[in-house]
């Protein structure tokens, strides 16, 4: 292992998952924030946050984790609160191909046998991306790692 992978190893055993965050100093792609270590420590597939603020992001993480650790359990397509302060979040499943693309740390640790999801949030008006109410930009902005895209 190089010293960054033993680093994600490190902070995995200290707090059950490492938080990866990636954006473009030239603001043309979303920024995105990533686990790595929750399949192993949780037995839950890892979660990506696509296109908000990296601090939010990283806090989403640690949320979700948090939430894995008291024994809650999420599924694709169902609603829930507390992630987002006055709207609620669904998750949905991350392609193979999405994962290759954006969670590399998390394919290298799981040696590319794990399970994704990815945080979906509404707009702050609370339309959804896939809603005919969406715009482009907003779509773009969270697009869907589902494989194939759902909005």
């Amino acid at each position: 292992m190089n010293e960054a992978e033993k680093k994600i190893v490190k902070i995995i055993e200290e707090y059950g998952c490492h938080v990866t965050t990636v954006f473009d100093p030239e603001g043309k792609s979303p920024t995105f924030c990533y686990s790595t270590g929750i399949t192993k420590t949780y037995g839950s597939p890892e979660i990506i946050v696509v296109g908000l603020a990296t601090d939010l992001g990283h806090s989403i993480v640690n949320n979700y984790s948090g939430r894995l650790k008291s024994g809650e359990m999420f599924e694709v397509g169902s609603f829930y609160p507390d992630f987002l302060n006055g709207f609620d979040v669904t998750f949905g499943e991350v392609s193979q191909s999405s994962k290759e693309e954006y969670m590399l740390s998390s394919c290298w640790f799981n040696k590319n046998k794990f399970q994704a999801l990815q945080l979906i949030y509404p707009t702050t008006s609370g339309v959804w991306p896939w809603e005919n109410e969406a715009t482009d930009s907003f779509r773009s902005f969270q697009p869907s790692l589902a494989g194939e895209s759902v909005w």
